[in-house]
């Protein structure tokens, strides 16, 4: 009986079509490699399609976490003058608002942290704070202002990005699900996908939340997996502004979170009916090109690949928004959806080499890792120095156990 057909072959196949995927084919077919990407649906069609595009500065934890934001800012620049004009890259900064004393006293300490780790912050009063963003809540009583604080258009960068990788000869094979490893002894030389194998070199392990599927190949990595929802409303008169954070959920806030002043039921989300036990919430409301509000994130479905959007997420963004003022109500809701997300115990993303796959999973906040970490897995692939391999390692202290390896290194 024959084997399994041949679909193609190349020096490396990366296995992904979001933006670590995408960014990770780029920079490698860049360095002179010969690049296939396989997706089982389309480009951004997972979580990145679907998160406001917020390039957080502020509330990242001083070292690599604000590390890899700050220099996320400088990769998109660097995108636009490569790609051109097409994702509507705006740097209006970010207001994180609060709304009582009470958070206002946490903030103090929050702004000497952040100016201690060198970032330009400031307190600026409700009435300033409604000059960077028109739609700061009424509930707002003051802000932190971050003028690095940015946002992408996420769905437009992907289609951006996918587009100049083909461009340089990169080849896609969408809506193609990858079903495991081609292995030759402990030799990893390719994917089997359900219209064939790709023989390659190396294989580059980017699915996200998906990453969770190597476990059939023995790999057990240390995430975890939940999903983020969104609703997103109808244009409103106002142009973009600031990116905005609020006080009703700090999931992703580690900077703030971290603080000894912090006090979790000052910051608490609303506990929607039927939410279940670890109901999280991560308060941003930005707007897109358009001016429609994207409000979220409530997160949930800890441990699932779920993507469908509970009930219970939705009340959450809803009522949250609703408390706020009255005037949100009147706006029609023209989209609703969900994300799946992997991430680690430390909120770091993984790029090592695993059992001979190289994986760059493990992204809370991958809009701003995502370029960095696929230059990252590139320098790794050709053994260049890069100064995050050791704190992206898989092996770094803060993630244990560790999973089993064969050896590193490969020679393509």
């Amino acid at each position: 009986m024959d084997g399994p057909r041949a679909l193609d072959t190349a020096d490396i196949v990366v296995v992904g079509g979001g933006i670590v995927g995408l960014c990770s084919a780029f920079e490698l077919c860049k360095r002179g490699f010969d690049v296939v990407i396989v997706e089982q649906r389309f480009f951004a069609y997972g979580a990145t399609g679907r998160n406001s595009g917020a390039l957080w500065q502020q509330v990242r934890r001083a070292g690599p976490e604000l590390t890899m934001a700050q220099r996320g800012l400088e990769y998109y620049a660097r995108y636009e003058e490569e790609l051109g004009p097409t994702f509507e890259f705006r740097r209006k900064g970010g207001l994180f608002y609060f709304e009582n004393e009470a958070q206002e006293a946490v903030m103090q300490q929050y702004v000497e942290d952040r100016r201690a780790a060198l970032l330009d912050v400031s307190f600026v009063t409700a009435r300033e704070a409604r000059k960077h963003c028109a739609v700061l809540p009424d509930s707002a009583i003051g802000a932190v202002y971050c003028p690095d604080d940015a946002q992408i258009d996420a769905q437009a960068f992907a289609r951006g990005l996918g587009s100049a990788c083909l461009r340089r000869g990169v080849r896609a094979y969408e809506n193609t699900a990858v079903l495991g490893t081609v292995r030759r002894g402990d030799a990893v030389i390719g994917v089997r996908t359900v219209r064939g194998d790709i023989h390659a070199n190396g294989v580059v392990w980017a699915t996200g939340a998906w990453s969770m599927n190597l476990k059939s190949e023995g790999i057990d990595l240390p995430i975890e997996t939940y999903r983020v929802g969104q609703l997103l409303t109808q244009p409103t008169t106002h142009a973009p502004g600031a990116i905005l954070h609020g006080p009703r959920g700090v999931a992703f806030c580690g900077a703030l979170t971290d603080l000894p002043s912090y006090d979790p039921r000052l910051f608490a989300p609303l506990q929607p009916t039927g939410a279940e036990e670890g109901f999280g919430y991560d308060d941003i409301t930005v707007q897109n090109t358009e001016g429609g509000l994207l409000i979220g994130n409530s997160i949930d479905g800890a441990g699932s690949l779920n993507p469908h959007i509970s009930m219970s997420a939705t009340q959450s963004m809803i009522d949250t928004t609703l408390e706020r003022g009255a005037r949100m109500g009147e706006l029609g809701i023209t989209g609703l959806w969900a994300g799946l997300v992997g991430h680690t115990r430390d909120q770091l993303p993984i790029v090592d080499r695993i059992d001979g796959i190289y994986v760059n999973t493990g992204h809370v906040y991958g809009m701003a890792t995502g370029p960095v970490c696929g230059e990252v897995l590139a320098q790794m692939i050709v053994d260049e120095p890069g100064p995050l391999r050791e704190q992206l390692s898989v092996e770094r202290p803060g993630l244990l156990p560790v999973p089993s390896r064969n050896q590193k290194g490969v020679s393509i």
